[in-house]
């Protein structure tokens, strides 16, 4: 038998016999892994924030900030070249006349 499969008379009662119900508890164990990682990162979040709050407060505004900006000139570039398009079109459509 593989290691990936489920021995019949091992399984639950209540279960069906699958390579699922037979992986649960390896599959639980990572879960707990993840969730402790989770717990271990929101901590030291909350650290970070205690010793450096102002400091990130300020950091996120700029980088938000610039971000915004960025958009509003890709926006506007965009309609810019989307006018060009038009005008040319308009030109080269009455040129043809």
């Amino acid at each position: 038998m593989s290691a990936h499969q489920c021995n019949v008379e091992e399984s639950c009662a209540t279960q069906p016999s699958t390579v699922e119900h037979c992986d649960m508890p390896e599959k639980l164990l990572n879960l707990a892994d993840e969730a402790w990682y989770e717990v271990l990162k929101d901590k030291i979040k909350g650290e970070i924030i205690k010793s450096s709050g102002k400091h990130m407060d300020d950091l996120a505004k700029l980088v938000a900030d610039a971000n915004k900006d960025k958009w509003v000139h890709m926006i506007t570039g965009k309609v810019k070249c989307e006018e060009y398009k038009q005008n040319l079109k308009a030109l080269m459509t009455a040129a043809a006349k």
